[in-house]
């Protein structure tokens, strides 16, 4: 594996961001974070990439020791492994700094390319995500919001990471440009055998780009299988509301929409069990007391669901 999340959770004073999440990520695999807004996707992502500290659990890249743990000036060697693409392109780049500024920056903090070389490493980059090694010289605001997220691709290769964790790259540019960053993140992927971590809530961009999807709600991990398990053979309730929502290509197949009652619970005040039984049309009595562990349903598909226990009621 290239990283392992074991049980894992972040609280803010009373806000349980998350709440006991364990998670892998083998090797060369895209991995998708799949749910609603709130429910603790991006701030799983800022604590691999250590820009949050977990209030209990461990992460671990490869056979590191526990980099949750880590002091500060012992991570530097890990931060250059593990990479991350934001959400929004236009708040993540430094307005006063050149897109060389940019891009160069992680090579002068890690030693890697100084003078000439550090040029040539640039311009390289630029060219890998489609841009032109002249636009080194250029500022952020001279780019539109594609240019400049692939900028900030760019920004991430450069220190040539194992593990990149992309939060909604996609979600704040049209759709036009969306099928773009897509297809080079997976020309990326292909050529450099990154592994990456997708936070999206966009289930067609999750169904075309990943190779695992783990769902989540309320800072709980509900679901994770192969995109095929997620897609074709779901098992939680949840999991499958959000996907009777999906259209389908076939215009004479038609799949019942699933209305779920009510809002997603406050993650402050959160329900007592299972975290989605408030909204749950299939919760019944051990639903409203225990919270559901994840069960192994095989090859790899799991679930956290009382629907799944061997004894239910």
């Amino acid at each position: 594996m290239t990283i392992e999340i074991d049980h894992i959770t972040k609280t803010f004073g009373t806000f349980r961001a998350l709440d006991d999440v364990s998670l892998d990520l083998p090797r060369g695999e895209l991995v998708a974070l799949l749910g609603p807004s709130g429910c603790g996707k991006t701030t799983l992502g800022r604590l691999i990439v250590r820009l949050e500290i977990p209030s209990s659990g461990s992460i671990f890249y490869r056979d590191s020791p526990d980099l949750a743990s880590l002091p500060e000036n012992q991570f530097l060697p890990y931060r250059r492994k593990i990479q991350m693409i934001f959400q929004d392109p236009f708040s993540s780049l430094n307005p006063r700094m050149t897109v060389e500024g940019i891009v160069g920056e992680a090579l002068t903090i890690h030693k890697l390319f100084s003078g000439h070389e550090k040029w040539a490493r640039v311009g390289y980059l630029l060219n890998a995500v489609g841009l032109q090694p002249a636009h080194a010289e250029r500022f952020p605001h001279e780019f539109s919001g594609g240019q400049r997220q692939r900028i900030s691709i760019a920004r991430a290769l450069a220190v040539e990471p194992e593990v990149i964790i992309a939060d909604e790259p996609v979600s704040s540019l049209d759709v036009s440009i969306q099928a773009q960053i897509i297809n080079l993140l997976q020309e990326l992927q292909a050529e450099l055998g990154i592994s990456f971590i997708f936070i999206s809530h966009d289930l067609a961009v999750v169904g075309h780009i990943s190779h695992r999807v783990a769902v989540m709600y309320l800072g709980r991990l509900v679901e994770m299988g192969t995109r095929d398990h997620i897609f074709q053979e779901s098992l939680h309730p949840y999991t499958r509301a959000l996907l009777s929502a999906v259209p389908t290509p076939d215009h004479g197949t038609r799949k019942k929409r699933i209305i779920l009652e009510g809002d997603v619970p406050s993650p402050i005040d959160p329900p007592p069990g299972c975290p989605f039984h408030p909204r749950c049309p299939r919760r019944f009595e051990p639903c409203v007391r225990l919270i559901p562990l994840l069960k192994d349903m095989g090859k790899g598909h799991t679930v956290a669901c009382h629907l799944y226990d061997q004894n239910k009621g």
